[in-house]
């Protein structure tokens, strides 16, 4: 029982030792992910660090430092910390900036916030729609003709290619059978020879 108990505590030790080093190796990682990202002038989200340092959200998320450190840096935390910092400057009498959302989603489909369709009303907008759903049922109907007809001239072509192929398996016999027929003539003149010879 004396014995079990302080290799259990050496145990527990070894394990908290290797879980520092473990959690510094990511504050590390994350570190050096953020500086690439920002020297290259990168947005600094999830993705890119993902992309960058191969390191998984939940493996900064669980580690207070790493965690601080990527909302400290963070391009979109940044920006709402911006915003959030514009409106209390601005004040109550000041005209409010448009929902961060709202100026996401303009950017998600690289349309300019002064855009004269943001103007439309719902019926245009429903008659931009449908269209727009006219024009994609044309183009995939269109689309659906090219290859039926794409695929019958591949059969055709098959088709063909399997003629030439009879055509030219037929030739060859027959180029071979005329080699033999020769062959056969040639030998049967010099016995002729021989015979008249001898």
């Amino acid at each position: 029982m004396t014995d079990t108990a302080p290799a259990a505590t050496d145990r527990t030790t070894r394990l908290r030792a290797y879980a520092a080093v473990r959690k510094q190796e990511t504050v590390k990682r994350l570190q050096q992910a953020i500086a690439q990202l920002e020297a290259d002038g990168r947005p600094v989200n999830t993705f890119t660090i993902k992309e960058v340092s191969s390191l998984d959200y939940m493996a900064y998320y669980r580690n207070r430092e790493a965690f601080a450190l990527f909302q400290e840096h963070s391009t979109h935390l940044r920006q709402k910390r911006a915003e959030k910092q514009m409106k209390k400057q601005a004040g109550d009498g000041q005209p409010k900036r448009k929902n961060t959302r709202d100026v996401e989603a303009l950017q998600a489909f690289n349309v300019s916030p002064r855009d004269r369709r943001l103007d439309y009303k719902r019926p245009r907008l429903v008659e931009l729609l449908q269209e727009t759903e006219a024009e994609l049922v044309a183009i995939k109907e269109h689309s659906q003709a090219e290859y039926a007809e794409l695929e019958q001239r591949y059969s055709r072509l098959l088709q063909e290619h399997m003629h030439c192929g009879l055509r030219i398996a037929r030739l060859e016999a027959q180029v071979a059978e005329h080699l033999a027929f020769m062959d056969r003539y040639r030998s049967a003149l010099q016995r002729e020879e021989h015979g008249s010879q001898s």
